[in-house]
């Protein structure tokens, strides 16, 4: 693939791969990927924006080679230090150990331990500006999209911001360039399916990156993966804040989930009785008895509920020593930003052990629930069962 020179004296210098399937293990990659790079000629020497993964680092450094001598790289601007986009970084300095890499305060820290050896550096602090030859470079904080890591860079004499993982995609172009890339469809696809994989769990952080972007006169964005976005940019952000939005987490003290399983019967009992005082108290109550016949259908409307309750029960017998593997699937698919001011709590009826609150109770205060102390009763409920169950719905109502 040939370098492409996106304005004077800025250059593309990443890698298209076609031929990826998958990402990060679970994450598919129908189109391909790229790992984008990028090259600035200054009067005051070069700058590269961007590593590449360490299986692509002698391709990257080829297209370095193809605009610009390493030796002549000053600089060194590290926006996010996941290693597709690092991986080459020390390839890169081994050639030239006399780049200054810029990054933030948590790139580096990061740095210091895939690389661990030392390197020049400087930190970039947010809202803070750098001047190399003729370009100002604005730091603008895009933390969480998606590491703590990420600072994004605008270039004031360019109009050009980069963005590594924020406003990317898994999709390989050849172009290089949106405006020139027949396969629009194909494109928005693959951009909503890589936001929601790995920018969605975020989305008060997509909205607060999309603010400060917004306010910014942008020609041009250049993402870590995807064509460069150089046209339409406001159609481009809103995309991003428009799928942001509807998974804003809300916690609504009146809104009460209930997601339970029940083998015998017992378990049901308390969730029945649960729901029934929660709505004679006035409260909207999200019901949802699961098992291996409806989890698939009903999981993405549990976390519909989920998402804007303040209340989360889940409710499950203990099955050879533990929960039903169903709750830890769903609960694998929350993160913790979701559950931030969220109350939850477990309960659930045993035999002869009785884990299964205990371990999903620690798996909710993992995620950072406000875990309120469980409730267990082996088997049936009695009159002493009934009694407890009531005094645990106390502690939920409180």
């Amino acid at each position: 693939m040939k370098c492409v020179e996106l304005q004077k004296d800025f250059y593309y210098v990443g890698v298209v791969d076609h031929a990826l399937k998958v990402f990060d293990v679970a994450v598919l990659t129908d189109y391909g990927t790229s790992y984008n790079s990028y090259l600035l000629k200054t009067d005051e020497g070069v700058v590269v924006f961007e590593g590449n993964k360490a299986v692509t680092a002698e391709e990257y450094l080829d297209h370095i080679r193809s605009i610009a001598r390493i030796e002549d790289i000053h600089y060194l601007v590290v926006t996010h230090t996941e290693p597709d986009h690092s991986g080459a970084i020390e390839s890169l300095l081994e050639l030239n150990p006399q780049i200054t890499v810029i990054a933030s305060a948590a790139a580096l820290m990061n740095l210091d331990k895939i690389l661990r050896k030392p390197f020049n550096r400087k930190p970039m602090t947010p809202n803070g500006t750098m001047n190399i030859g003729q370009y100002t470079f604005r730091f603008i904080s895009g933390m969480l999209l998606h590491w703590p890591d990420v600072m994004f860079t605008y270039i004031e004499e360019l109009k050009v911001l980069v963005s590594c993982d924020a406003f990317g995609a898994h999709f390989a172009s050849d172009e290089i360039l949106l405006s020139k890339e027949p396969d629009k469809e194909g494109y928005y696809k693959a951009l909503k399916y890589y936001y929601d994989h790995i920018i969605g769990p975020f989305p008060s952080y997509v909205i607060q990156a999309c603010d400060r972007v917004s306010a910014l006169d942008i020609k041009m964005i250049c993402p870590g993966h995807g064509p460069v976005i150089d046209d339409d940019i406001k159609k481009q952000i809103e995309i991003y804040r428009s799928l942001a939005e509807p998974s804003l987490p809300k916690n609504d003290p009146n809104h009460v989930t209930i997601v339970f399983a029940s083998a015998y019967g017992y378990t049901r009992k308390m969730a029945e009785y649960l729901k029934e005082c929660f709505e004679k108290d006035g409260k909207q109550v999200s019901f949802f008895e699961i098992s291996a016949l409806n989890y698939a259908e009903v999981k993405p409307q549990i976390y519909e509920e989920i998402r804007t309750s303040g209340l989360v029960l889940l409710g499950s017998p203990t099955l050879v020593g533990d929960a039903i593997v169903l709750f830890y699937d769903l609960l694998n698919g929350l993160v913790w930003p979701l559950a931030q001011g969220k109350k939850a709590a477990a309960f659930g009826d045993y035999g002869w052990s009785g884990e299964a609150v205990k371990n999903l109770s620690e798996r909710l205060a993992q995620l950072k629930f406000n875990v309120i102390p469980g409730f267990r009763y082996a088997f049936k409920l009695d009159e002493q069962g009934e009694k407890e169950l009531a005094e645990f719905y106390d502690r939920l109502a409180a």
